[in-house]
């Protein structure tokens, strides 16, 4: 397993994780999204002899923003969410982060809360017909 930054040329790889992870949810990232963000956000990517999945983070004046975790289905639940995370935390620089997810994805709450992002509020109808938390951690 490799943790590396991922760069334009990935892009059609990482809208094929996101189009399988997210399938049709209406808040998936388009491929013209990856290529955006390729170029102006931060970008890890795990690889397993190919890429099976990406963290992006966003970076505003105070604070990361973690936008999109995706790890394809088939390898899922090997930890490679958390080597992402740990990963971020190593490689960005020391500023809070902060995350929003549907209230109903306990799993990720808790592996969020596992790196001591604390729930901040609750954000109403934030997801279509499901409120969202946002969570944040101060370093």
């Amino acid at each position: 397993m490799r943790i590396v930054k991922a760069s334009r040329c990935d892009a059609k790889k990482l809208f094929e994780i996101e189009s399988s992870v997210f399938k049709g949810d209406c808040f998936a990232l388009s491929l013209a999204s990856f290529y955006y963000h390729l170029k102006n956000s931060i970008v890890y990517k795990v690889k397993i002899g190919e890429t099976v999945g990406y963290i992006l983070w966003l970076e505003r004046k105070n604070f990361f923003r973690l936008y999109s975790l995706a790890i394809l289905d088939k390898y899922q639940g090997l930890g490679l969410a958390t080597t992402l995370i740990e990963y971020s935390l190593k490689n960005l620089e020391k500023k809070s982060l902060q995350l929003e997810v549907r209230s109903s994805n306990k799993k990720a709450i808790n592996l969020y809360k596992k790196f001591g992002f604390e729930e901040i509020k609750i954000l109403k109808n934030y997801y279509e017909n499901e409120d969202g938390v946002l969570m944040r951690l101060e370093r």
